[in-house]
Formats: structure tokens, C-alpha cells, sequence
């Protein structure tokens, strides 16, 4: 196995061990732009350790993983978060404790507009077409 094997397999293990996800809206500009990808971890035991950083929870509601900033914390029977976007005007719902996935530790700019673009009938089919006509071949020729 040569060393282009070998980088490109801790890659893509990476990205199944260091948990992340990619901003797909522009409610935390300036702060976080569409298509960056944030690294994150899980969130702290204590109540008030998330106050003021960006953080992932998921939401019932929109039935997706959202990545906004805590801006206020009521501790009565648990921990309940009030989340809301640096470019929102208004704050989201009420968030509990469990439906919070993680804490925004690191961001690479615009690394995840690639994954964003996957979203869309129109990508899948240039990807697919990609791989047809440059990876297949590529990996045919190297063997």
C-alpha cells in the first residue's frame, strides 16, 4: 500500500471518528459561513458551560441538526437552552439538555460545501460523472 493509499484511508476514517457537520445556513454570519465545516465535541455535565459558545443540538421541529450559539439558561429540573443564530433576529425554541449533540471546537472554512452540494439531483449526477470518467479510469491505468 503506498503513502497515497494510506492518506487517503486515515481521511475517510477520520471522518467517521472526529464527529463534525457542516453549516448549511446563514444565520451565524458573520461568525460561520455556508459551507464551513465545524469540528466539535460533547458538550460539558454543567449547566452553565455552554453559555455564549456555539453549540449543535437537534431539532424535532425542523427534523434536522442545528448550529447556533447559547445565549441563555434556565436550570429548573434540568437543563433547558435558549439557542439562537449571530444573524437572527429572534431566538429558536426552547432546547433541553439531551437534544444538544455537541460543542463547536473548531472550524475549516468552507471544507464542507462539497458535502452541502451532494444535496442536490443535479451534484449527485456530476459526482456520479466523476467518478465514471477520472476515478475509474485513474484506477484502472494505476493497476
Amino acid at each position: 500500500m503506498g503513502l497515497g493509499h494510506l492518506l487517503i484511508m486515515l481521511v475517510v476514517m477520520s471522518l467517521f471518528i472526529i464527529p463534525w457537520a457542516v453549516v448549511s445556513s446563514y444565520s451565524m454570519e458573520p461568525t460561520l459561513e455556508v459551507g464551513d465545516l465545524v469540528v466539535m465535541v460533547p458538550p460539558g455535565r454543567s449547566c452553565g458551560s455552554l453559555l455564549g459558545h456555539v453549540a449543535i443540538y437537534y431539532s424535532p421541529i425542523y427534523y434536522d441538526y442545528i448550529v447556533h450559539r447559547v445565549i441563555a439558561i434556565k436550570n429548573t429540573q434540568g437543563c433547558i437552552y435558549t439557542f439562537k443564530g449571530d444573524a437572527n433576529s429572534l431566538s429558536d425554541p426552547p432546547v433541553p439538555y439531551n437534544d444538544v449533540v455537541g460543542v463547536v471546537v473548531f472550524v475549516i472554512p468552507q471544507l464542507g460545501f462539497l458535502s452541502l452540494s451532494y444535496r442536490t439531483p443535479t451534484a449527485a449526477l456530476y459526482t456520479l460523472g466523476f467518478i465514471i470518467l477520472v476515478v475509474i479510469p485513474a484506477y484502472l491505468l494505476d493497476r
